[in-house]
C-alpha cells in the first residue's frame, strides 16, 4: 500500500491555463501593437503627405488667380473652365454679396471663411461628397474660391485601413493558434507524464515515462527521471525483499523453538517453569503470527495474480463471513448484522476477497465492546457495489485515516490489543491487486471500512484468461491481528 501523499491531486489542465497558448496570446499581443504602431505611423505620415500635395495645389491656384488683374479674371476663369482636358481644381468667382459670377462653383461651402486658409468642406452635389478649399476676399470685394476634391485621398486611407485589417487581424489569429497549437501539444504530453506519475504515486513503481519523441528539454527531463526512478525502483525492491527474506529465515527457527519448549512444556509438569515455558510459546506464536502476515502480504504484492479471475456472488459471500463470526461476535456481546441492499458480482479471487473482509470484520469486533454493534453490508453506489464494514466502538481518530492502511502502524487506542499492525495492510494489498478502492471514514460513534468494487465486467462463467487461480473458500488464511 503505497503512502498518502500530504497534497491533493492537481486539477486538470485547462487550455487558458496553458503556458504555451498564455505565451501565444502575450506574442499576439506585441506583434498586434507593433503592426497597429507602424500602421498608425503609415496612415498618418501618408495622409499628412497626400493633403499636404493636395492644398498645396488649391493655394497655388487661388495664388495664381488672385495676382491676375481683376477685370481680366473672369476671363481667366472661362479659360480654365473651357481648357482640355480638364483641371482637377474647381474655382468659382462671387460678387461681395456672395453671387456667383463666373466659375464652375455656384455657391460658397457652408463654414468657408475667406480668409485664405485651407478648410476640409462638404462639396455640393455633382463635386463629390468632400473638399479642401480656401477663399479669398479681392480688393474690390469679389470673392475668389478655389476647391479640389479629397475623395480620392479618403478612398486610399480606406484602402489602408482594410489592408491592414487583412494583414494584422490573421497575423494576430496565427499567433493566438499556434499559440493553442503549442500548448495542445505540450498539454498532451504533460498529462501522459502526470498519468505515469499518478501511478508511481499509486504504487506502480514499474511505470516510466514516455521519453525520446522529439530530443527536445522535456524529453531529456523524462530521461532524467526515468533514470530516477530505475534507482528508486531498485532500493524499494531490495528494501521490500530485505524485510521479505528476513521474514523467510525467521519462520523456521522460531517454528523449531516452538517444537522444543511444546516438548519442555510435557516434561516439566505443573508449577512456574511451565508457565514460563507457556508464556514464551505465546510470544513464539505471535512472532510467527506476524513473518505469516509478512509473507502473506509479499505473496499478494509479488504475485499480483489478476489473470483467471472469476465472478464472485459478494451477497452469498457476506452471508457465509457473517454466519462464522457470529458464535466470536455473541460472545463478546457485540451485535453482529447483516444488510445486503443489493446483488452485487464482481471478477476477483474469491479467496482473496474473503481474506480481506474478514480482516475488517475481525478487526471491527476486536476493538468494539459489549453492547456495541457491527454490521457487514453489501451497497451498490451508482451501480457499483460496495462492502461496507462499520461498528460502534470507538472509532480510528481522523489523523489517522491515511495511516492505519501502513504495515505495523498501531494507534493509541489499540497498542494494549494483540495484534501486529498488518491485517489492514494485506487488506489493502488485496484492494489493489483487484483495483478496488478501500477507505476509512468516521461512523459517528465508530469508524466505517468500504471496500469500493468494480462491477463484473463479463458475464457467466468467462474467464479471464491465464495464470494460477485460487478458488477454495473452504479453508481461507486466518485473518491477521491487527
Amino acid at each position: 500500500m503505497p503512502e498518502p501523499s500530504r497534497h491533493a491531486p492537481l486539477p486538470p489542465l485547462s487550455l487558458r491555463h496553458s503556458r504555451g497558448l498564455r505565451w501565444g496570446a502575450i506574442f499576439a499581443a506585441v506583434l498586434g501593437t507593433s503592426l497597429l504602431a507602424m500602421f498608425g505611423l503609415m496612415y498618418w505620415r501618408s495622409s499628412f503627405l497626400l493633403f499636404e500635395t493636395l492644398d498645396r495645389s488649391v493655394l497655388e491656384q487661388l495664388e495664381l488667380l488672385s495676382a491676375r488683374p481683376p477685370d481680366m479674371l473672369p476671363f481667366m476663369i472661362t479659360s480654365r473652365m473651357n481648357h482640355q482636358p480638364a483641371v482637377l481644381t474647381q474655382v468659382g468667382l462671387f460678387d461681395p454679396a456672395g453671387v456667383p459670377i463666373v466659375g464652375e462653383i455656384a455657391s460658397i461651402p457652408a463654414g468657408l471663411i475667406p480668409d485664405g486658409r485651407i478648410r476640409a468642406v462638404r462639396a455640393p452635389e455633382g463635386f463629390g461628397r468632400y473638399w479642401r478649399a480656401a477663399a479669398r476676399r479681392l480688393g474690390d470685394g469679389r470673392i475668389l474660391l478655389a476647391a479640389r476634391s479629397s475623395d480620392e485621398i479618403r478612398e486610399v486611407r480606406s484602402d489602408l485601413v482594410h489592408g491592414a485589417a487583412f494583414g494584422i487581424v490573421p497575423a494576430i489569429l496565427l499567433s493566438l493558434g499556434g499559440g493553442a497549437i503549442i500548448g495542445i501539444a505540450t498539454e498532451r504530453r504533460l498529462r501522459r507524464i502526470n498519468a505515469v506519475a499518478e501511478r508511481v504515486i499509486a504504487g506502480d513503481l514499474a511505470a516510466r515515462l514516455p521519453g525520446a519523441e522529439v530530443g527536445d528539454e522535456l524529453d531529456r527531463l523524462c530521461v532524467t527521471v526515468n533514470r530516477m526512478l530505475d534507482r528508486n525502483e531498485a532500493n524499494v525492491t531490495a528494501l521490500s525483499n530485505a524485510g521479505d527474506n528476513i521474514a523467510h529465515d525467521l519462520r523456521t527457527p522460531l517454528t523449531g523453538l516452538r517444537s522444543r519448549l511444546e516438548r519442555l512444556q510435557r516434561t516439566a509438569g505443573d508449577g512456574l517453569a511451565a508457565d514460563a515455558i507457556g508464556a514464551c510459546m505465546n510470544d513464539v506464536d505471535r512472532s510467527l503470527s506476524i513473518i505469516r502476515a509478512l509473507l502473506r502480504v509479499a505473496d499478494i504484492r509479488h504475485a499480483r495474480r489478476t489473470s483467471d479471475f472469476e465472478p464472485v456472488d459478494l451477497g452469498a459471500l457476506l452471508r457465509e463471513i457473517a454466519e462464522d463470526f457470529s458464535p466470536l461476535a455473541e460472545d463478546k456481546g457485540v451485535r453482529l448484522s447483516t444488510r445486503i441492499d443489493g446483488e452485487g458480482s464482481v471478477l476477483g479471487d474469491r479467496q482473496l476477497l474473503a481474506e480481506a473482509i474478514i480482516n475488517l470484520v475481525d478487526n471491527a469486533i476486536k476493538f468494539t465492546g459489549a453492547g456495541d454493534a457491527v454490521e457487514l453490508a453489501l451497497t451498490l453506489e451508482a451501480g457499483v457495489p460496495a462492502v461496507v464494514v462499520s461498528d460502534t466502538g470507538p472509532g480510528i481518530r481522523a489523523e489517522e485515516h491515511s495511516l492505519v492502511f501502513r504495515r505495523f502502524y498501531r494507534g493509541d487506542g489499540s497498542r494494549s490489543t494483540q495484534g501486529s499492525g498488518l491485517g489492514l495492510s494485506l487488506a489493502a494489498e488485496i484492494a489493489a491487486l483487484h483495483g478496488f478502492g478501500l477507505d476509512v471514514t468516521d461512523n459517528a460513534p465508530g469508524c466505517r471500512f468500504k471496500l469500493a468494487c468494480h462491477k463484473m465486467t463479463r458475464s457467466g462463467s468467462t474467464r479471464i484468461a491465464g495464470g494460477p487461480h485460487l478458488s477454495s473458500w473452504a479453508s481461507p488464511q486466518p485473518p491477521v491481528a491487527v
